[in-house]
């Protein structure tokens, strides 16, 4: 049988090297000349830089994404990595000389003694919901009454917060707006306002782990704690193995191409017709991408019931990136603890969000991070220089203003803003990538640059995997609650284990009919 797949992003990937492990034949078609999507490496005269600040969960042994490249026969080597937060008045950077896994906590209540209590309950709290998260992925892989019965019994220790938003949650513990946004503040970068997002999942988005890789991930000799690494090489060697994985088992990867229409015959999908014209028959058809532009751009609206039009009507994906990429001839490394911070410039996320989702610009004035990509791939620069990536949130249109025309001025501000961290910056610069929301647009073939998925609105509903269109599915970052690496290929792998179950195996390869 045969199969199709549009876009050669992570979800339509690892989609496809499900599908080939198991008999079909997959054909891939992207439009760009580097499989990835996003995770494609920008690269000028001799440096390269990953898009964004990549330090992944759930790719070290045992975690989800690791054990699905296991399944995949893929293997990647990895570096254990951390960041840094400073936030407007004081500093999270870890300690030289480790301080057991709660020092953050400790250095909470040295900060704010008057919040000492709340502090207490907050991470009395974040065991519960680590503990939670730990029974729940024991009752998943083996459902027996007694893990079923630990697992309601965590459940019960933190059954009082249900209810809370993300905003109520902080308001529960911590009376100052300091301390509530550093726990809050990551959500910035998702396009969200505390108010919008479940209050249980803040400790998900905290992990102590994130910040000290010096972190044992075991607890009383078991796998318990998640932790965050980099891909060894770039994290471009991941959608790299992945199409191996499909190339080596008789499929292929058909770059610089684009796809025009989804045919859709009798309410179920028959193929695609590319650009070209050239008509291409498949038994499946999986889709990525930008929700609205596969279904109402390749699918057409006549082929979706009413739910799924109005779901894709009412979600909302996230807003664009300022992605600023610098090679540099001076060592970053020597200001910053690790080769990730961000940097908090505003305690009010709310208000940050809503002029962001207005097409207001902050700048850099509300926040922006650093990256050393350099720090774990050496090869992404020339001997004795480095590659730095700056980057901050950005609306995909400017209220005021136009994209190409501003991003200059706008990354003049950005190194400005830099150089209160990195001194001298600006007199060390040796190359300059500016990309911004035009850029992403054609990188992702989306009419809006929704950089991260969807926006994660608790209880927002997002375009399912399983779509209205018989044999048509769809993955990528806008199917999932929260985007990211690993949400995107877990997310991909639910969804094919989801088709297998209704479509079944293939009997052996063979063309379409």
């Amino acid at each position: 049988m045969r199969a199709v797949i549009i876009g050669a992003g992570l979800g339509g990937l690892t989609f496809g090297a499900y599908l080939a492990r198991d008999g079909w034949q997959v054909d891939v078609y992207d439009k760009n000349p580097k499989v990835g999507g996003v995770c494609a490496l920008a690269e000028k005269n001799g440096y390269k830089w990953e898009q964004g600040p990549l330090i992944l969960g759930d790719l070290l042994p045992g975690e989800p994404v690791c054990e699905l490249l296991r399944e995949l026969g893929i293997q990647l080597e990895t570096i254990r990595a951390e960041r840094g937060i400073e936030m407007p008045d004081y500093a999270m950077w870890r300690p030289d000389v480790y301080a057991g896994m709660y020092w953050r906590r400790d250095r909470l209540r040295q900060l704010f003694p008057e919040e000492k209590e709340g502090i207490h309950a907050y991470y009395r709290f974040y065991d519960d919901m680590l503990e939670l998260r730990y029974r729940g992925g024991l009752a998943e892989k083996h459902p027996t009454p007694l893990n079923k019965l630990r697992l309601a019994l965590a459940f019960l220790k933190v059954k009082k917060y249900v209810g809370l938003n993300a905003k109520e949650l902080m308001e529960r513990f911590f009376k100052t707006e300091k301390l509530r946004t550093l726990f809050t503040g990551i959500l910035a970068d998702f396009c969200a306002s505390p108010e919008e997002f479940q209050g249980l999942g803040i400790p998900f988005l905290n992990f102590e782990t994130a910040f000290d890789k010096r972190i044992p991930l075991t607890k009383n000799g078991k796998s318990y704690y998640p932790g965050y690494c980099y891909i060894k090489g770039g994290v471009q060697k991941l959608p790299e193995a992945l199409a191996e994985a499909i190339t080596s088992r008789g499929g292929a990867v058909h770059l610089n191409t684009v796809v025009d229409k989804i045919l859709v015959e009798d309410g179920a999908a028959q193929g695609i017709i590319l650009a070209d014209g050239t008509r291409v028959p498949a038994d499946l058809v999986v889709a990525s991408g930008g929700g609205k532009e596969v279904f109402y751009g390749l699918v057409g609206a006549e082929h979706l019931d009413e739910h799924y039009r109005q779901v894709l009507d009412t979600f909302r994906p996230m807003e664009a990136v300022f992605m600023l990429h610098l090679g540099v001839d001076l060592d970053p490394m020597r200001f910053m603890k690790a080769p990730l911070c961000y940097y908090y410039k505003t305690y009010d996320i709310y208000s940050a969000t809503k002029r962001l989702r207005a097409g207001e610009y902050h700048g850099g004035h509300d926040g922006f991070l650093i990256s050393v990509d350099s720090a774990h791939a050496p090869e992404f620069a020339p001997s004795g220089h480095h590659a730095v990536t700056m980057y901050t949130i950005a609306p995909d249109t400017l209220a005021q203003g136009d994209w190409e025309a501003e991003k200059e001025r706008w990354a003049d501000e950005l190194i400005a803003l830099a150089e209160e961290h990195l001194p001298g910056l600006r007199d060390h610069i040796t190359e300059k990538l500016i990309l911004a929301a035009p850029d992403y647009r054609r990188l992702t073939h989306m009419a809006k640059c929704s950089f991260g998925g969807v926006v994660p609105i608790w209880k927002q509903e997002n375009p399912a995997h399983k779509t209205p269109v018989k044999n048509l599915w769809f993955v990528g970052q806008q199917s999932e609650n929260i985007g990211g690496v690993g949400n995107v290929t877990t997310g991909a792998r639910a969804a094919y284990l989801q088709m297998k179950a209704e479509m079944g195996a293939p009997s052996g390869k063979k063309g379409a009919k």
